[in-house]
Order: structure tokens, then sequence, then C-alpha cells
């Protein structure tokens, strides 16, 4: 008689995954591409389930220390590891979601050979310089600003300038995302690609950094900050520029591309977006789900509490703090953007029938053509906007009548 067909059959050999462990306290999960942060715990279970034959075997591995009944180790496994997995294979490996449009334009090896010239900029010199470099930007935006202030050119060549600094977004975010590669490189790792999207109208990049995981925290926190750091430098070579130039029109568009610049470096900053602020700010607190965190500590604030459970007291630590500050802080900026989104609809709108309304009486001009093509520009901006929430509200609708059918 076969002993092992009497043993629990150990399902974690059926998965190809690999660990690592980061630093003194830091575990990842690799498994089809994606990482997972893990504690010490699973991080046993995970590295001697990939050795033991069956769950008693695995048991036995862990020890008395383990303190676990053979029913809740097969528990463990099946309620927290094993949907990771699934879930996994189910998601396939797309990095670039959130764009509505997307392409993939660099691949690891190309992206390896443009990034390499720029990865002597991320050595140990790197944090002294990125605070240096700030504050150097943050004196010269007022110098600059005060030097175009008041300024106007033709209405004809001001527009031209306007499609000129958009055009300029492409070549800083394509710097931006290949410093993110150049510091991967520096940390010993790659990036998988770099990609083009499109969030409405503006153009976005993107790296794909899975392997980041495989660095420390002060690795990650520099590769995240490295896009950022390019662009600081950009701020500053610009700013030189507009000393330098005379001419009131390239004067002009240099203004614009300076303040596109900045404005990128703000957002990318701001933790509330999943943008680079929003990574560095998790490895520094060390929540790598920090949006769920957030979600799940708002949500216990404002639902009802279980009068028959258990209450435990609730430590405050200087974490737990800051995950406070940063959930207000949140809300308050989605409150903000959505008045600030719908505001923008409305006025777009109220200007545009009116415009239309008041066709018949005016002269076709330069102006009156300008302010059409902003006009248009704003309606189609909205559209696509609010193209998923369109989709999400149609289709509610459709199923409360078809409910109401029923």
């Amino acid at each position: 008689m076969n002993l092992n067909k009497l043993k629990t059959a150990n399902s974690l050999l059926n998965y190809n995954y690999t660990l690592s462990c980061v630093s003194g306290n830091e575990f990842v999960l690799s498994y089809e591409g994606r990482y997972y942060k893990i504690g010490e715990f699973m991080y046993r279970i995970l590295r001697e389930g990939k050795k033991a034959a069956h769950l008693e075997e695995l048991l036995a591995r862990l020890g008395n220390d383990a303190e676990l009944s053979l029913a809740t180790l097969k528990e463990v496994i099946e309620t927290k590891v094993l949907p990771v997995f699934n879930v996994a294979e189910e998601n396939g490996k797309d990095f670039s979601g959130g764009f509505w449009v997307k392409k993939q334009v660099l691949s690891s090896g190309q992206s390896a050979t443009l990034a390499k010239p720029l990865s002597f900029l991320f050595g140990r010199s790197f944090y002294p310089l990125f605070i240096l470099l700030s504050g150097i930007n943050i004196a010269l935006y007022y110098q600059v600003n005060s030097k175009v202030a008041g300024r106007f050119i033709p209405q004809g060549y001001e527009m031209l300038t306007w499609i000129g600094s958009y055009f300029s977004l492409f070549f800083i975010m394509f710097l931006h995302e290949l410093s993110h590669a150049a510091a991967a490189i520096k940390s010993g790792i790659k990036a998988r690609s770099i990609g083009l999207g499109f969030y409405t109208i503006m153009p976005a990049m993107y790296t794909d950094l899975t392997d980041i995981w495989k660095l420390p925290k002060a690795g990650r926190v520099k590769v995240n900050l490295a896009g950022i750091f390019i662009q600081l430098i950009i701020g500053i070579g610009i700013a030189a520029a507009l000393n330098i130039v005379a001419n009131g029109v390239v004067q002009s568009l240099l203004w614009k591309i300076y303040f596109f610049n900045t404005c990128l470096v703000i957002m990318n900053l701001v933790p509330f977006l999943k943008l680079d602020g929003y990574w560095v700010l998790s490895d520094l607190l060390g929540v790598p789900n920090l949006i769920q965190t957030s979600n799940k500590l708002l949500l216990d604030a404002v639902t009802k509490k279980d009068p028959f459970e258990e209450r435990k007291h609730a430590e405050i630590s200087f974490k737990k703090i800051i995950l406070i500050v940063f959930t207000m802080l949140r809300v308050l900026f989605i409150a903000g953007v959505t008045v600030s989104a719908f505001t923008f609809i409305y006025v777009s709108i109220l200007k545009t029938v009116t415009l239309i309304k008041y066709i018949p009486y005016l002269s076709f001009n330069l102006q009156t053509a300008l302010e059409l093509l902003k006009r248009a520009a704003s309606i189609v901006i909205i559209s696509l906007f609010t193209r998923k929430y369109r989709k999400l509200f149609s289709s509610v609708i459709l199923k409360r009548v078809r409910w109401y059918r029923a």
C-alpha cells in the first residue's frame, strides 16, 4: 500500500514561483512576471513548500514554532496563496492599465541601449543632487516667471507656441521614462519595456519596472525619483535658454515648455495618483498597497462597528498617523478634482452653446477661428474624459430597464 496516497497533496508544487529576501525583513514572491511583498511567515511556508512532497512534510519542515495544525496550513494555502497565483494567471501581463490608447515603443534591449549613457547620473550622489536641483528649480521659477510676465505676441504665433509646447511633452516624458530605465540599470535590473499611451488628449508614457521589487527600499526610491531628477535638469536648461534668447516668440515657447515641465514634476510628486510620488511614499511607509490600505482605513472610519465584535486596543504609530493624514488629504484631493472637472464641463458647454448661438452675428476672422477651435477641442476632451463613465452609466441604465421590463 502506498502511504503517500494517504497524505495531503501539496498544491504549491503545481506553481513555478520564486522567492527572494531583498533585505533583513523584506521578502518578495515572484510569479508570472509579477512581484508580491510578503511577510516572513509566508516566506517560510512558500520556501519549504517548494521542497515538501505533501503538506504533512511541509508542516514538519516549518517546525513546532509555527504553531499550525494541518487544517490551518491547508486553509492558509487555499485562501491566501492560491488566489494570488490564480489572479496573476487570469490578469496576464498588462502593465499599462488606465490608458485608452497604448503602444510599446521600446523593448527591454532597446531601452537599455538608450538609457545606459544616462546611468552615471544615478550614483551615490543622487540624493544630495536631487535636493540641490529641487531648490534651484524653485528659485528659478519665480525669476523665469517675472522675465516673461506682461509680454505679448501676435495671436497666431501664440497658438503655434502652444502647439509646439504640447509636442515637447512627448520628448520630456520620453527622457523621464528613459531615466527610470537608466536608474534601474545602475541598480542592477532592467526595464522590460517603455510604452506610449493617452489619457484623453494628454500623452503619457510608462516603463515596465516590474523587477524593481528585487531592489531594497533605497534602490526602489531612487529608480522612482529618476524621472523627476532628469526633469529638474531640463528645467534648469530651459531657464538658462530663456535668459539667453531675446526673440519674443521663442521666449514664449520656452516659457510654456518650462511651465509644462514644472507641472509634470508636481503631478508626478503628488502621492494621490499612481505616479512616482505614490510609489515613493508607498516604499517609505512600507505599505505596498497604499490606496487599498487608505480605502480600508476610510471605510472603517465611516461604517458602524459590529456591537458583538471583540474590541481591540488600537495602537497609534507614526505610520498610522501618516496613513490617516494621507487618507484625509486624498479625500480632499478627489473632491477638488471632481469639482474642477464638473466646473470645466459646465463652463465649456455653456461657452460652446453661447458661441453657436451668436455664430450668425460674428465676422469670420482669425480670432473667431481660434475660438471655434478651442470650443471644438473642449468638447473632444469632455467626450474622451467621460467615455468610461458614460459606458458605466449606460450599462446601469440598461440593467434598470431590463429589470423593469422583467
